[in-house]
């Protein structure tokens, strides 16, 4: 990935750290859906955060009584993240560094480590793959990786869900034809990003020696009408979320989520 690309990414998530917080304040089907498989399959105590932006997913996990250590690339991320920690009392180290080489942190090993983020923006395969190998080697034998991306339906969900008008005037119809062609897309969206193809994901983890544990759409069944449903009544979000645990491991409804989620064990 081009360094000019990894400094857009950077910039975008300096300028809008508080928004990258408020993203997944209240009720959000990808937060609800990761909190429940994070608490069936986080094993040990220890906890790396890799990509963490401003702290969701940490301060989350600390309050449960993991010990967790946050990493992100924006420093402001990390700084956004530290003031969360202290408003929310829970004591979690951060530290700023590209998810690709941790080597000068020095960090040791960890019972679970979180890609929550870092595999949303590398646009090459090579760099994915030295993402995740740092991720392994930061995790103990039996460790267990959560890696999440943005999948290939995202943008149509999007259209779907909030502004299906706007597609006659999107110039980045190629999205379409590597979805014609069953190809991730990479390049401009909310920033610089890759949406995968979901068969892709399998294979990937397998080559790089993870043991499959789970894959899910976070989004379960919701995203076409996402907006909608997590502003609808309790009562009807409570359905579409039971409804979504229920069916969002099965892979021919990966299609209505906007994000997956890999999760493995270090073999």
């Amino acid at each position: 990935m081009k360094k000019k690309d990894i400094n857009i990414v950077k910039e975008n998530y300096d300028n809008n750290a508080h928004a990258e917080w408020e993203r997944l304040e209240g009720f959000h089907f990808e937060f609800e859906i990761a909190k429940h498989y994070l608490k069936k399959y986080l094993r040990g105590k220890t906890v790396l955060d890799i990509g963490g932006g401003p702290g969701r997913y940490s301060v989350y996990l600390a309050k449960l009584g993991y010990d967790v250590t946050l990493v992100d690339l924006s420093e402001g991320n990390v700084a956004l993240a530290k003031e969360k920690f202290r408003e929310h009392g829970v004591n979690v180290k951060a530290y700023v560094c590209d998810a690709r080489d941790l080597s000068s942190l020095r960090l040791g090993k960890f019972d679970n480590v979180l890609l929550m983020g870092p595999l949303y923006h590398l646009s090459g395969v090579e760099d994915r793959k030295r993402c995740v190998l740092q991720a392994k080697k930061h995790l103990n034998g039996g460790g267990v990786l959560f890696a999440s991306f943005i999948t290939i339906t995202a943008g149509l969900n999007y259209y779907y869900d909030t502004a299906p008008e706007q597609l006659l005037h999107e110039p980045a119809m190629d999205l379409f034809d590597r979805m014609e062609k069953d190809e991730s897309w990479s390049g401009m969206a909310f920033t610089q990003a890759t949406f995968i193809n979901c068969l892709e994901v399998e294979p990937f983890f397998k080559e790089l020696g993870f043991e499959k544990l789970a894959i899910l759409g976070q989004e379960g069944l919701a995203g076409p009408r996402l907006t909608y449903i997590e502003r609808a009544e309790k009562p009807v979000r409570d359905l579409y979320l039971d409804l979504s645990l229920r069916l969002c491991e099965n892979p021919q409804y990966f299609v209505y989520s906007d994000h997956l989620l890999y999760i493995g064990k270090h073999d």
